[in-house]
């Protein structure tokens, strides 16, 4: 049995990968995009673990027979090395039992597994407020700010993060006199009212970084509750001088959670 803890636990590290691509789970942890990937991964780990398992199931018995056997070539049953009775009792009874695995597993290494199972049963939620909020308001200096006109007639959909760096490191010139729909979940503020939010990812949600706009003039005085995603539409509104995001909010309205809850750059 030693030998089929590595193979179990990579066939239920495969089947777990699979179920969350094919139930959509996967998009709380990296790209949409990414899903063909973890399914090829996750197929061929199951597969290597099945046959783990079936190789590891073949080759116990003779294993054990083959141990029993060196045992006993080992025993002196005459002469003054003579094994005491007990040993050689115990001996010959294993020899009965000929092809019978007395391999034990140490119950701490199946631990192993529920690490896994636990993904599997209680799948942890996507990133959200409590992270937002440790990187703080500042929104993250970009490679390059977009300086194209916003497309469409007003209210313009605008992703969080394109407006968040329009507005920080580009005093909001191509926002200016526009009406734009951002859509992300409430992080709230230390010193009242509350950010719009969304995690940006370019790999996995272990590269996330946070982006915050500040909510200015909404129309509730009622911060919304944590974590709970809300759809606003307002106009630009000036920062304070630092490289953070502000919107003047007309119309607050709570939304059902987008299915890929991270923003791609």
């Amino acid at each position: 049995m030693n030998r089929l803890v590595a193979p179990i636990l990579l066939f239920v590290l495969g089947a777990v990968a699979v179920q969350q691509v094919v139930f959509g789970g996967y998009v709380d942890y990296v790209r949409p995009g990414h899903g063909p990937l973890l399914a090829t991964a996750g197929g061929l780990l199951t597969a290597v673990g099945l046959w783990g398992v079936v190789a590891g199931l073949r080759a116990a018995p003779e294993e054990s027979a083959g141990a029993a056997r060196l045992a006993r070539a080992r025993v002196h049953t005459r002469g003054p090395l003579a094994a005491d009775r007990e040993t050689l009792d115990r001996l010959r009874a294993e020899e009965q039992a000929e092809g019978h695995d007395h391999a034990r597993v140490p119950g701490v290494g199946w631990l192993l597994v529920l690490p896994v199972f636990l993904v599997l049963l209680v799948p942890p939620p996507a990133l959200g407020a409590f992270a937002a909020s440790r990187a703080g308001a500042e929104v993250p200096r970009p490679a390059a700010v977009a300086t194209e006109a916003l497309a469409g007639p007003d209210p313009v959909p605008v992703a969080l993060h394109d407006y968040a760096e329009r507005a920080a490191w580009d005093d909001g010139r191509t926002l200016a006199g526009h009406t734009v729909v951002l859509t992300g979940f409430v992080t709230p503020r230390e010193a009242g009212g509350w950010y719009l939010s969304r995690m940006v990812i370019s790999c996995c949600a272990a590269d996330a970084r946070s982006y915050l706009v500040e909510v200015a003039g909404a129309p509730t005085e009622r911060v919304p509750a944590k974590n709970s995603w809300q759809q606003v539409t307002g106009t630009y509104a000036p920062g304070d001088g630092t490289h953070t995001a502000r919107i003047t909010a007309l119309e607050v309205r709570p939304v059902a959670a987008p299915q890929d809850p991270y923003e791609v750059p």
